[in-house]
């Protein structure tokens, strides 16, 4: 087992990767446990879980909603639980971004911690401190910063993961390679998912290595007003399609990074050899949808980005694997950005 410590104003968090389920009362100890969770995972895992509360509900993106926490603080009330005790969530991003959301607003604020079931969640959505839930089509509109206590990455759940699911967690450890440690690029470009998957001493390294990006970003920067803007590379407009579009996660962010790059190439900051790179790797882990978006509708949900400053929107761009820029651009430049994509032509 390897662990990072990831310390933040709003708490630190112990990031045990290799560490087993079944200790997870180890970790709890002296803690009053609810656990959430949700039926798929509950259908596969449930008899690891230990005898405490299990709250579940319903596997998908649309949990992730002001009506589903209210249900949730509903259930805690009639279970008793109060700030003192810790609310477990074990699943992947929804359920860790809808827990974390409810824990640290309930009672204004319960002890928190995460078992990421996913490859997405462990690398991405369960560390960070980021919680919160979507507001109709926008996504994660509504949030809070907070820590968990710890976040317990346990490999053995990704034998169970669909895929696809495997697949679309990928999205996220090339956008590691691509903002900080390219490295990561090299290990898996020539690789099929299924080979990556089937190694597990690569797996390990790739979840380490993409864990300590996050955690060295996260930490200068918790709350998202510099640094830590470069884990939104693909993002920006990966969220307008991921909701337009009903793509999982990992699709929309992997061609939300072939658009940035392309914008990048065309405000002279990349060469054309970096999109072809990022465009290769990303088609052969079979991370591009085949979609044309429409780029107005796009543009409606980018122009709801939460980090909007004025008219411009904060783009994440690259100069190079491991070299980022963020440009502030006005949604008309981003419009006639678009109307120029080439990379998917290729």
């Amino acid at each position: 087992m390897k662990t990072y410590q990831l310390h933040a104003a709003t708490g630190s968090s112990d990031i045990l990767i290799g560490e087993s389920f079944e200790k997870l009362q180890e970790y709890t100890a002296g803690k009053r446990i609810v656990m959430l969770t949700d039926d798929q995972i509950y259908a596969l895992h449930g008899e690891a879980f230990p005898d405490v509360p299990v709250i579940r509900i319903p596997r998908g993106e649309q949990a992730k909603s002001l009506g589903r926490a209210a249900l949730l603080y509903q259930e805690l009330i009639r279970l008793g639980a109060n700030r003192s005790d810790m609310l477990v969530a074990v699943g992947g991003g929804v359920i860790c971004d809808l827990g974390g959301f409810v824990a640290t607003t309930f009672q204004r604020g319960m002890d928190l911690s995460f078992v990421p079931t996913t490859l997405l969640a462990q690398v991405d959505a369960a560390i960070g401190g980021k919680n919160g839930i979507n507001l109709g089509e926008y996504k994660n509109m509504v949030g809070t910063f907070r820590q968990p206590s710890f976040v317990m990455i346990d490999p053995a759940f990704l034998k169970t993961l669909p895929e696809d699911e495997f697949v679309s967690g990928l999205a996220e450890i090339v956008k590691y390679g691509l903002i900080s440690d390219p490295g990561i690029l090299t290990l898996i470009e020539g690789k099929t998912p299924r080979e990556i998957s089937g190694d597990q001493d690569l797996l390990a390294e790739l979840i380490g290595r993409s864990v300590r990006v996050k955690v060295a970003v996260v930490s200068q920067d918790e709350e998202d007003r510099g640094l830590r803007r470069i884990l939104n590379f693909g993002h920006t407009y990966g969220h307008g399609i991921e909701r337009l579009y009903e793509l999982p996660h990992g699709k929309a962010v992997a061609y939300g990074m072939v658009v940035a790059v392309d914008i990048s190439i065309q405000l002279g900051l990349a060469e054309d050899r970096l999109g072809k790179r990022i465009f290769t790797l990303l088609k052969n882990l079979g991370l591009l949808p085949h979609i044309k978006p429409d780029r107005d509708k796009v543009m409606e949900l980018i122009s709801h980005d939460k980090k909007k400053k004025g008219e411009e929107i904060p783009f994440v761009l690259l100069k190079d694997a491991g070299k980022t820029v963020i440009r502030p651009l006005s949604p008309d430049e981003i419009m006639d950005l678009l109307e120029n994509i080439k990379l998917f032509t290729i």
